[in-house]
């Protein structure tokens, strides 16, 4: 009968400790895992430079003919009906689409109201060497600015035995290569004083703890 008691407490029991084994602590969460995967991230920055390689969309009100779907090339123009190539690279969307109505302005139409948005963005690329669960090349959405813990969380965050105190980031910088030490630990504890933004083909080496 005992038994038959016990069996059935654990039967009814089961569920909420299921329940409980599944409940995750705020305190003990990760900050690496909160770092969102690339499909999450919003469309655009406010402060995003068009890119070589994007997908670029411009449209120019009651002038259908004058619609491009195009990529931006290597040298940073956009080939355009009537006014060729147009230098967009470097400049956000609503200055592009400017520069577009100028040159229209200039030469063809009165007035010209142009659109133009990225359809596409090309991807920038960093490097994540030493303790961390992927290390390699990792490729990031150039329309966002991401910062160093969101790029360590793609990387699967860091091994038990990294020292994110003397995490360092290689760049170049007005032309010449620079080595950047990033202490990651105080971001991870909340300091919201430290915030390091990761640029195109920066190299992050997380070092091993001694102790």
């Amino acid at each position: 009968m005992q038994t038959m008691i016990r069996l059935v407490v654990f039967v009814l029991l089961l569920p909420f400790a299921i329940h409980a084994q599944q409940r995750v602590d705020p305190a003990k969460a990760q900050p690496f895992a909160s770092a969102q995967p690339l499909a999450a991230l919003p469309v655009v920055d406010s402060d995003y430079s068009i890119r070589e390689g994007d997908m670029v969309q411009v449209s120019v009100f009651n002038e259908p003919e004058l619609a491009v779907s195009g990529r931006v090339r290597k040298d940073g123009t956009l080939q355009c009906p009537l006014i060729g190539q147009i230098r967009i690279a470097g400049l956000g969307q609503q200055a592009a689409a400017r520069a577009i109505q100028e040159a229209y302005r200039k030469d063809y139409l009165v007035n010209p109201e142009v659109n133009l948005f990225v359809s596409q963005f090309t991807v920038q690329r960093v490097t994540v060497l030493g303790q961390v669960m992927r290390p390699g090349s990792h490729d990031l959405p150039a329309e966002k600015q991401l910062s160093i813990l969101q790029v360590l969380g793609m990387a699967g965050g860091p091994t038990r035995i990294a020292n994110l105190k003397k995490v360092t980031v290689k760049r170049n910088i007005n032309g010449r290569p620079e080595t950047v030490r990033v202490d990651v630990q105080s971001m991870v504890s909340g300091d919201s004083t430290q915030v390091f933004v990761v640029r195109e083909d920066d190299v992050i080496t997380v070092p091993e703890s001694l102790f």
